[in-house]
């Protein structure tokens, strides 16, 4: 059976406020797991994302080039209404936990939601890029489905046991619906998240890379923010994979709520508030 590794990182600091730049961008790379030992000594030869010059970036693109299945730029801009009443609707949440539970809930906080929706967000995007791309033969179930065995591994943003869990529920809210991938012929054997480091698992620095390219590319004009390449570099390199049919670049403006993830837990929060 055909393996497929999804890699997955967020580029930059995740900030709150949209001062330095509005935009935070997350980056996932499809390659085939069996080529996994490969990346891995091929990538020792690179600096990350931040430190790398236009040579680095430029051999990181050949890399992806040629390694990658499908890789995937997800944006969010931050410099809209719903985010700044995700803002206002964390205080109440906090507050709420606070009161309940006489205990800060990290993974409650509006940055580390917006890493597990985003990094979910990218994985998804680019899982459905490469089923939809690669042309490889597969096992078919008895139900005439193609199986796929996937494994997705995260860059280690999300610290804390309990944060690590709280991902772990979005990961399986965020990923393709098992509906989509039957009408689609697809059907996942497995399907799990891993969250590790660049030092256990070197291949993430290809998303390391896809993520910090598609931040200068998307980012005209950085403001305060500190970018290796420019954005006319950055745009040029995404552009060879755009060309190669490898790259999916999406760009929403951020429109999530609490009442949307918490449900009825942001009911009893207001009336926690109002009491």
């Amino acid at each position: 059976m055909n393996r497929l590794t999804v890699l997955a990182d967020i580029a930059s600091r995740t900030m709150l406020s949209t001062l330095g730049s509005p935009k935070t961008v997350a980056g996932a790379v499809t390659v085939d797991t069996a080529r996994m030992s490969g990346i891995r000594e091929e990538v020792a030869a690179l600096p990350k994302w931040a430190n790398c010059t236009t040579d680095d970036a430029a051999l990181a693109v050949d890399l992806l080039a040629s390694q990658a299945i499908a890789v995937s730029v997800v944006s969010f801009n931050r410099e809209t209404e719903s985010w700044k009443k995700f803002l206002i609707d964390s205080e109440v949440l906090h507050e709420a936990i606070i009161l309940t539970s006489k205990k800060v809930a990290g993974w409650a906080k509006p940055a580390n939601l917006l890493k597990f929706i985003l990094l979910g967000s990218a994985c998804a995007v680019a899982t459905g890029h490469a089923l939809g791309s690669d042309r490889r033969p597969r096992i078919v179930s008895a139900s005439g489905r193609q199986l796929i065995d996937c494994d997705t591994v995260c860059d280690e943003e999300v610290e804390g046991a309990e944060n690590r869990e709280v991902f772990e529920s979005f990961w399986s809210m965020q990923r393709i619906p098992t509906s989509r991938l039957a009408k689609a012929g697809f059907e996942f054997v497995s399907n799990e998240v891993n969250l590790t480091t660049e030092q256990l698992e070197p291949g993430l620095l290809l998303a390391d890379y896809a993520a910090g390219l598609g931040l200068a590319a998307l980012t005209p004009e950085p403001g305060r923010l500190r970018l290796p390449l420019s954005h006319s570099t950055a745009r040029g390199l995404l552009g060879r994979l755009k060309d190669a049919g490898k790259l999916v670049v999406v760009e929403e403006d951020f429109a999530y709520s609490y009442d949307e993830i918490f449900k009825d837990v942001m009911d009893r929060a207001r009336e926690l508030a109002d009491a």
